[in-house]
């Protein structure tokens, strides 16, 4: 089986309502279809560059997942059915990085900015602040 990288944009209003649902729907659609969950998280909430469906955010929900490629296409038309998937995009993961992909994904937040460094060596200022002027 090869591994794959879902990115799925799901309805907020469905989400909020009930998250579990929503995200276990995806697994039980991957599953369905002959694959496995590796990892799942929430990616972020975010505005939308263009409403789609009258949808002006969406909720991205990240997911590695094992499955025969043949059943790939199956799986695509049925997101594209599915009312609280907005939108949903499936990726090929290339074996020799598919592991290190999966426990970055479970590891799960994002890394963090790190300060950057302004003024005299040995300083630093946080993200967003803005330094002394001297």
């Amino acid at each position: 089986m090869v591994v794959y990288e879902g990115m799925f944009i799901l309805d907020p209003s469905k989400y909020a309502r009930d998250p579990a649902a929503s995200t276990q729907q995806l697994a039980d659609l991957v599953t369905q279809f002959g694959g496995t969950v590796l990892a799942a998280r929430l990616w972020d909430e975010r505005k939308l560059a263009y409403p789609i469906n009258g949808h002006k955010k969406g909720v991205y929900w990240l997911t590695y997942f094992k499955m025969p490629g043949a059943n790939i296409a199956a799986l695509e038309r049925q997101c594209e059915i599915n009312d609280d998937i907005i939108r949903k995009l499936i990726l090929k993961v290339d074996a020799r990085i598919a592991d290190a992909l999966v426990q970055h994904a479970l590891a799960g937040d994002a890394p963090k900015r790190p300060a950057t460094p302004l003024g005299p060596v040995g300083t630093t200022v946080a993200p967003g602040s803005v330094p002394a002027v001297e």
